[in-house]
């Protein structure tokens, strides 16, 4: 808002309830105006959250520093062991928080990777206590055309890993068994 926008909607699905158990969103606005008539249309069409949803929201702040904590540190050390894997051709993460994203050399062995993962969940949602992979190709963006996927970086190589806060050298000895077989 302080840069300029009118309205920011953020996903509460992912990091803020951190558990995976919820769908919800937040809609933020600067214009009193605007607000009002925003709080009409959800109150009119029933687009809000149950309060048992709100609930989960709410328990998922109470915990978030402490899980984007952990997260992070988990992530820095899982980095630094991917770099070292002769299996990976390229490490992406940009700094702080649990999102990394991988290039194997062997495409053709992601089937394999991600059925021989034991701590590891292979699921599209991200952001949640426990660790997860998902493998954009074939997941999250398999409908779009593999000339367009590829011209933003998502080639069919590439893995996404969102660390949870286990203990990292489980979340390590899943990925090296994985990796490595």
């Amino acid at each position: 808002m302080e840069l300029g926008a009118d309205i920011v909607i953020h996903s509460a699905t992912k990091y803020l309830s951190g558990h995976n158990d919820v769908l919800a969103g937040a809609v933020i606005v600067h214009d009193e105006k605007l607000y009002e008539k925003l709080v009409y249309k959800l109150n009119t069409t029933g687009a809000v959250l149950s309060p048992f949803d709100s609930y989960l929201v709410m328990r998922g702040l109470k915990t978030l520093s402490l899980r984007m904590e952990r997260a992070t540190k988990n992530a820095l050390k899982i980095v630094a062991f991917l770099k070292k894997l002769p299996s990976v051709k390229e490490v992406l993460y940009p700094g702080l928080g649990g999102m990394i994203s991988l290039k194997v050399i062997d495409r053709n062995k992601i089937p394999d990777i991600l059925n021989h993962l034991q701590v590891f969940t292979f699921a599209e949602s991200l952001g949640g206590v426990e660790s997860l992979i998902t493998y954009p190709a074939e997941q999250t963006h398999h409908d779009i055309p593999l000339e367009i996927r590829e011209s933003y970086g998502l080639t069919d190589d590439l893995l996404r890993l969102s660390i949870g806060i286990e203990d990292v050298r489980d979340l390590i000895e899943d990925l090296k068994e994985a990796l490595e077989n």
